[in-house]
């Protein structure tokens, strides 16, 4: 076995590590962790470096630490120590560190409670210093956890900060999924929380995530939620059919005024294309209507949601109070 002498640029790292370089001290860290520079790869040596320099509050030491406490190199694997190591070398900003501890909290992972508020702090820190993994992560816990799609005007449920949708019907339907039932989630941490209270009325402590056991409203406000999705789809259609149509109109005008009509047989050509022009117009209007019936539709549709909603989601001592709301 070929032993390799440390280099020269090695052993001035160490005169500076001894000197008090926490910089130098990750550096020699580092090296030892990859074998580079003439040293031997040896992560106890490299965790003993970080733990120098991170002990003297060097944030890419405190960084490298957490990872190793997160993996078991160098140390024993311990999710607590690498979760605070980690989140110190964040709150200095670290780029990375606020990533890897975005990551963590967003996802559940190194032992942390799942807190996506949490997660998406750090994770916009990192993104606001171009940590594109950050980014990318932040584009994907922006999904709809019921349909997947990017959502715009979101919702996050307020008491577990763990589920996310892009609109109440997504909410309704993730909530008595068979595969994923967000409401059991949220009943069942709500009597945890109240049995550590011992006792506590639990039914003001999660309010936003409660509903009703009526079969019937249920089935109503997915009935509505579903009726949403289908006027959504036709009114997307209908604008489709609507924009060919109007370039349809625009393409006869231009053929109809481009057509000469000196001869006879030209005017004939030229009479033909003022027909044209003129069902191209009518069918642009049938479908301009179409289009408008499409919008009023979905639009009866989404307050028919709504209301069907208020009586899934809203307390019966609310309801209670004499505000009447039609179901449509």
């Amino acid at each position: 076995m070929v032993v390799m002498a440390p280099s020269e640029q090695a052993e001035w790292m160490r005169e500076e590590a001894v000197g008090g370089s926490a910089d130098a001290m990750t550096r020699l860290g580092v090296w030892h962790h990859k074998g580079f520079e003439g040293l031997e790869q040896n992560d106890v040596k490299a965790a003993a470096f970080f733990r120098q320099a991170a002990d003297l509050g060097h944030a890419p030491a405190e960084r490298s630490l957490a990872g190793c406490y997160f993996a078991g190199q160098g140390v024993e694997q311990n999710y607590s120590l690498a979760v605070e190591w980690g989140r110190k070398a964040a709150d200095q900003g670290e780029e990375i560190a606020q990533f890897v501890v975005g990551k963590w909290y967003a996802l559940g992972k190194a032992g942390v409670k799942k807190d996506l508020h949490m997660g998406k702090r750090y994770l916009e820190l990192s993104a606001g210093q171009v940590e594109q993994r950050a980014v990318e992560l932040l584009m994907e816990l922006r999904k709809c956890v019921a349909c997947g799609k990017l959502d715009v005007h979101h919702m996050i449920c307020s008491r577990c900060r763990n589920r996310r949708y892009c609109d109440k019907g997504c909410q309704l339907w993730h909530w008595n999924s068979a595969t994923d039932p967000h409401k059991l989630y949220c009943v069942k941490r709500r009597e945890a929380a109240a049995a550590q209270r011992g006792g506590a009325n639990p039914s003001a402590d999660n309010a936003e995530c409660a509903m009703e056991e009526a079969p019937e409203v249920v089935a109503a406000a997915a009935a509505a939620a579903a009726e949403v999705e289908a006027a959504k789809a036709a009114v997307d259609a209908a604008s489709v059919a609507s924009d060919a149509a109007t370039t349809a109109v625009t393409a006869a005008r231009a053929a109809m005024l481009a057509a000469p009509a000196a001869s006879k047989k030209e005017k004939k050509k030229k009479a033909k294309l003022v027909a044209k022009v003129k069902a191209a117009e009518i069918a642009a209007q049938a479908t301009a209507v179409v289009a408008s019936q499409a919008g009023a539709a979905y639009e009866a549709a989404t307050a028919a949601l709504l209301a069907a909603l208020y009586y899934a989601v809203t307390p019966a001592a609310v309801k209670s109070t004499g505000t009447s709301h039609s179901v449509g």
